[in-house]
């Protein structure tokens, strides 16, 4: 994702922090200067971990459904676990989604339990409903409570939202159960603007209500263009103009084969056998006065490849994780025969079209 940067890593999982949640926190620190109050820095600290624990949440119920998680991403008004595909099944997804807020609620009821055992009084506090009390636990407490409360709206982009859209998946289209789950988001997002304009103390509505609304819209929309796509299949786009290199070939002959066919990696086939791709990355680490001396035969090959019939959403898979550019197609009976191949243009020509229709 785009303005985020890796911080660490939990169980093979990515760690990406937004640079939004940076400036929030140096917002916050140097608000905090002036009078050394430093509270609400603290409250933000604590808070960003907690955060951590939701998403982590979304993760750790993905993959035990056998779903990859690229990464998490954090955001100064919640997280993002970019899952790898959504589930075609209704009732795992909504576990998955409903993992992180009741993650949120089970910190934020632990924490005031904790908080009234220590502070009794605090039991009167709780009636008033102040912003802060002064009492970090309490405080820290609340947050998670509401951070778990509003993230069980049922509206996209909230992970209510995708509850919302499994349950409604159970009983209608994939497609339908999406429109109605981005609809009442958008619905959500104005409401909370106009909120925002009305009652001038809660000013913030605006911002997190345009969020909702975009974050439902753009959610929405890659979506039903996922659900599109999934139709797709590799046989439909596939190109059969295939450039091919042969083992005892140079590195200068395949750098030649490759700007003719604009292919940013190579297939090595050797007697009709198909043995491989060498990576562009791969033949770079050459340096250039070593490639007409050097053959494909001494270069490391990657043997993979996608059957006509998947989908290519399948194939974009693929290239993503060998970060290659281009996968070969092969029919399932022979695999050993490549019949055509299937560029990261071409998915991108094909999303297009699903997104224009």
């Amino acid at each position: 994702m785009k303005y985020s940067f890796k911080i660490g890593s939990v169980w093979k999982i990515p760690i990406e922090l937004h640079f939004t949640f940076l400036l929030l926190i140096l917002a916050v620190f140097v608000l905090s200067l002036p009078n050394m109050n430093f509270y609400p820095f603290s409250i933000i600290v604590f808070l960003f971990i907690f955060v951590f624990f939701h998403e982590l949440a979304h993760s750790v119920v993905a993959k035990r459904y056998g779903i990859q998680v690229r990464k998490i991403v954090l955001y100064p008004i919640g997280g993002v676990s970019e899952i790898e595909e959504i589930s075609d099944k209704p009732s795992q997804e909504w576990r998955m989604a409903v993992a992180g807020p009741l993650t949120s609620l089970g910190i934020g009821f632990t924490l005031l339990a904790a908080s009234v055992i220590i502070w009794p009084d605090l039991f009167s506090v709780l009636l008033s409903f102040p912003y802060a009390t002064g009492i970090f636990l309490f405080d820290l407490a609340i947050l998670n409570i509401m951070l778990g409360i509003f993230n069980l709206v049922p509206a996209f982009p909230m992970d209510g939202g995708r509850v919302f859209r499994a349950l409604l998946a159970e009983r209608i289209k994939y497609s339908d159960a999406t429109r109605y789950a981005v609809t009442l988001g958008r619905i959500l997002g104005v409401l909370m603007v106009v909120a925002g304009f009305i009652f001038y103390d809660y000013f913030l509505l605006i911002i997190v209500g345009m969020f909702v609304y975009i974050g439902a819209s753009e959610e929405g929309e890659q979506t039903i263009i996922s659900t599109k796509l999934a139709d797709v299949r590799v046989k439909d786009v596939i190109q059969s103009d295939v450039g091919f290199v042969n083992p005892e070939q140079n590195l200068t002959d395949v750098l030649e084969v490759m700007f003719k066919k604009r292919y940013h990696d190579a297939l090595v086939e050797k007697d009709g056998v198909f043995e491989g791709i060498v990576t562009w990355d791969e033949l770079m680490k050459v340096d250039a006065e070593q490639r007409s001396l050097m053959k494909i035969k001494q270069m490391p090959l990657k043997k993979i490849y996608v059957y006509d019939y998947e989908s290519i959403l399948e194939a974009n898979k693929i290239i993503i994780k060998e970060k290659i550019n281009m996968v070969p197609v092969v029919k399932k009976e022979n695999p050993n025969k490549v019949i055509g191949v299937l560029t990261s243009e071409t998915i991108v020509d094909a999303y297009n079209k699903a997104r224009n229709k």
